[in-house]
């Protein structure tokens, strides 16, 4: 999400900052019971034609442009939709702590990163403060939905650490970008057709010498396409079988030939890769409270629980003796929250983020993640050598971001394929 969200972020911060279209109350899109306006779809659009100015890549033509436009908007007002009903909330602390992080990788304090938006704009902090909101509760929606259809067993991993791929694995990583021509769930034989023949045209122009980048964002449609179809740096593991296969084939700068999946056709490009890493990895000693909200304690009378006990740590109370008294992850309370060292993909990403930002015997404020409110302390910081347990967790990381891009495209294409959709243009509605 972040890399997104630094892309308009970047845009937004520039002294030549575009001003915004004219709202216009025409509706581009109607999805379920929600809407898509025309001004949300002007204001993206003008987004992305403001961060063009800053790349070497070709802008595609506005029509296709517009098109890339409206599909990104209809997705994520799907997925927003459906976290919103299955209640999922970011609250201020974690919003704040993404925020302050953002500004700075600009090289701003949060304040002057406020300061700077709305001199700009009035009103523009708000309005990237709400959109990076709406992002975070999709991004958390989506790794719970499409991490509870994963499914990875001891036998898996041993199996992937005595194939020959693990060694390749774990030593190689690649960049990669994809073009990716998805087909409706159940197509028809014509759609099927359809999306080759696209393809089929997308490897013409890749052929004649036109970039990767321009080509994917002119044809593909999957939910990365303006960005390029950029995957960033991954093991080879940790990319779906069909591109690892391509890839290992592949040179720096070279594309793949049109290949077919149960979603539909896709081509592959290497933009760079890389060998080795020495395999240490950094540990944190880390223990915690957990508040849980429960059918007798409401999420904000969790969260109003967690912020006393807070106030009294940084009073000086003992945390040991407050895990044990008032966690209620069992696991940890006997032993004073204490969770011993924690490596990198142990935790979930809203614990490990913050494990991540909190200073050496510091506390960090209370945060919120999937099992509820949590307050934690790292007690010391080491560098170990890779060991048998971190191969296996290496490998269950593999495994699970390998079938995660799987499953997050079946899951997206589900979402899309039972949602009510009209698209407001004239043309026919893309189920």
């Amino acid at each position: 999400m972040r890399h997104i969200l630094s892309a308009l972020l970047l845009s937004m911060l520039s002294l030549s900052v575009c001003a915004a279209p004219q709202a216009l109350n025409r509706i581009a899109a109607i999805v379920d019971e929600d809407v898509v306006l025309e001004s949300e779809v002007e204001q993206r659009t003008a987004d992305i034609q403001y961060q063009y100015r800053n790349r070497q890549q070709t802008m595609p033509p506005v029509e296709i442009l517009r098109k890339q436009v409206v599909e990104q908007l209809i997705v994520q007002r799907i997925q927003l939709s459906q976290a919103e009903r299955a209640g999922v909330r970011v609250d201020d602390n974690s919003l704040n702590a993404s925020l302050t992080d953002i500004a700075n990788q600009n090289g701003l304090s949060l304040a002057d990163f406020r300061a700077k938006l709305e001199s700009e704009q009035a009103g523009a902090y708000q309005q990237v403060r709400e959109q990076i909101r709406e992002e975070m509760m999709i991004s958390r929606l989506r790794n719970k939905r499409v991490g509870d259809r994963i499914r990875i067993s001891e036998q898996d991993i041993s199996n992937f650490l005595a194939s020959p791929q693990s060694a390749i694995a774990l030593e190689s990583e690649f960049r990669l970008a994809h073009l990716t021509i998805n087909v409706p769930s159940e197509a028809s034989p014509q759609q099927w057709e359809a999306a080759k023949i696209k393809s089929e045209q997308a490897l013409a122009e890749l052929q004649q010498g036109k970039p990767f980048f321009t080509v994917v964002t002119e044809y593909s449609n999957a939910e990365d396409a303006l960005q390029g179809g950029d995957l960033g740096w991954r093991k080879v593991a940790q990319l779906p079988n069909l591109f690892a296969e391509a890839a290992d084939k592949l040179n720096k700068g070279q594309f793949s030939a049109i290949l077919q999946s149960p979603a539909g056709y896709h081509i592959v490009t290497v933009i760079d890769k890389r060998g080795a890493q020495q395999m240490l990895i950094k540990q944190r000693h880390v223990r915690h409270i957990l508040i849980k909200p429960s059918e007798i304690m409401s999420l904000e009378d969790a969260k109003q629980k967690a912020d006393e006990l807070h106030e009294r740590l940084l009073k000086g109370a003992d945390f040991a003796e407050l895990a044990q008294t008032y966690s209620e992850d069992t696991g940890s309370a006997r032993n004073g929250g204490d969770l011993n060292w924690v490596s990198a993909g142990d935790m979930v990403p809203a614990f490990e983020d913050m494990m991540n930002k909190t200073a050496i015997n510091g506390i960090s404020p209370v945060f919120e993640s999937q099992f509820g409110w949590h307050i934690l302390q790292v007690l010391a910081e080491r560098d170990q050598d890779m060991t048998e347990q971190y191969r296996r967790s290496l490998a269950r990381q593999a495994l699970y971001a390998r079938q995660f891009d799987e499953e997050r495209v079946n899951w997206l294409r589900e979402l899309r394929a039972e949602a009510f959709v009209e698209i407001k243009d004239g043309s026919e509605a893309k189920q």
